[in-house]
Order: C-alpha cells, then sequence, then structure tokens
C-alpha cells in the first residue's frame, strides 16, 4: 500500500496565471511543512477548472502537493474573505 502523498498549505496573491501552461504564479508567505521562506513562484494546475474564478491580484489560501517527479501541483484554491 502506498502512502498518502502530503499536502502542503499556503497563503499568497496571484500574480500570473498562465493557462496554455497550466501553471499559476504566487507571491506566498513561508510554508512551514517544506521549511520555504516567503517566495514567488510557479505551480502546476492539473485541474484547470479550479482557477474558473480567480483572477490575478486574489489573496487565495491553497494546497498542494510535490509530484514523485518534482513538481508542485495545486489541488485546491479558495478566495480569502
Amino acid at each position: 500500500m502506498l502512502a498518502a502523498t502530503q499536502s502542503h498549505h499556503g497563503e499568497g496573491t496571484v500574480t500570473a496565471i498562465d493557462k496554455p501552461g497550466k501553471r499559476i504564479e504566487f507571491k506566498h508567505g513561508p510554508i512551514k511543512s517544506l521549511g520555504w521562506m516567503g517566495m514567488k513562484m510557479f505551480f502546476d494546475v492539473d485541474d484547470m477548472d479550479l482557477l474558473e474564478d480567480i483572477k490575478v491580484g486574489d489573496k487565495v489560501d491553497f494546497e498542494f502537493i510535490k509530484t514523485k517527479d518534482g513538481r508542485f501541483v495545486i489541488t485546491d484554491i479558495e478566495k480569502q474573505g
């Protein structure tokens, strides 16, 4: 039986959405579960329906996983407030 992939939580502001590339960029705060400082970076989005109501400038909470091939993939995203 395979162990479940750990999910990570972040909070940040959407700085870019690359629909053709299936990715989103955030300026996010620290991600404690990975020991990351705050930074600006792109995350992959396999399910583009997650971005239906999201636009650049939105403050969001997001969940993501690190895949076996090293990609960081958004699994959930919600606007704050």
